[in-house]
């Protein structure tokens, strides 16, 4: 099955249709990795939120805030680094799920959302990289860094189809892989905004079916930007074989 990644409505309504297949499971998985994205932070600032809404006074509140942010110290700088790495590999079993569900597989359960953890430091490396990257191009413009991020976005994709690919070279096939098509990519991002502004009008309950959705169909770009058809000895004559398009 031939994705293109051009035709915005084509993604979209192939994205529904693959979440129809996994569904109710996907929108389960989905609050699950919802849950496990905001818990970390629920656990770590609870004891600051508790104490301001305790406090008598607006003044006595901020107060507490600015306190704990100073007092925090090593410990509280190392619960923040510990929380970024277990969402930065729980977002990757989330691609994962959604890369299967749009390829018509079985995503698994839950499950899913704990694959990358099995490697740890290849996915912690790559993402340490991108947003090291960024930063660098951000510090010239902010334009640049807005290039970088999506030069840099299919880099999870790219790592996740191939086990054995570094950091870097994954790095580097994403830049190849999205010649040409950042403000396309760009344009499907923003296609989103009216359903992220509607979510927020439900208190975030819209999320459990944007969530999936948009990240389905980013998959499906992907796929149409590496010519994926479900069966590689299929692909037309001229097209590089799956391990070797990003060496192009």
């Amino acid at each position: 099955m031939y994705f293109d990644p051009s035709d915005r409505p084509q993604l979209k309504q192939r994205a529904k249709a693959a979440m129809r297949k996994v569904s109710p499971n996907i929108y389960l998985v989905s609050v699950v990795c919802l849950l496990l994205t905001a818990a970390p932070n629920f656990v770590i600032n609870f004891p600051t939120v508790r104490l301001m809404f305790r406090a008598d006074s607006l003044e006595r509140a901020v107060e507490i805030y600015q306190n704990s942010n100073l007092s925090g110290g090593f410990a509280l700088s190392l619960a923040v680094l510990a929380m970024n790495i277990f969402l930065t590999l729980v977002t990757c079993g989330w691609r994962l799920y959604t890369l299967r569900a749009s390829r018509g597989e079985d995503p698994g359960s839950f499950d899913t959302l704990f694959a990358c953890f099995r490697q740890f430091w290849r996915f912690l490396c790559v993402q340490i990289l991108m947003d090291l990257f960024i930063f660098l191009w951000t510090m010239l413009f902010i334009i640049p860094g807005i290039i970088a991020s999506l030069a840099y976005s299919q880099t999870i994709y790219i790592m996740l189809d191939h086990p054995d690919m570094s950091a870097l070279d994954a790095i580097r096939a994403s830049k190849q892989l999205m010649k040409g098509h950042k403000w396309e990519y760009f344009v499907l991002g923003l296609s989103f905004i009216g359903w992220s502004i509607l979510s927020s009008f439900t208190l975030g309950l819209l999320s459990i079916w944007l969530t999936p959705y948009q990240h389905v169909t980013y998959a499906n770009y992907y796929n149409g930007l590496v010519n994926w058809t479900g069966a590689p000895e299929e692909e037309p004559a001229g097209q590089a074989a799956p391990d070797e398009w990003w060496k192009e």
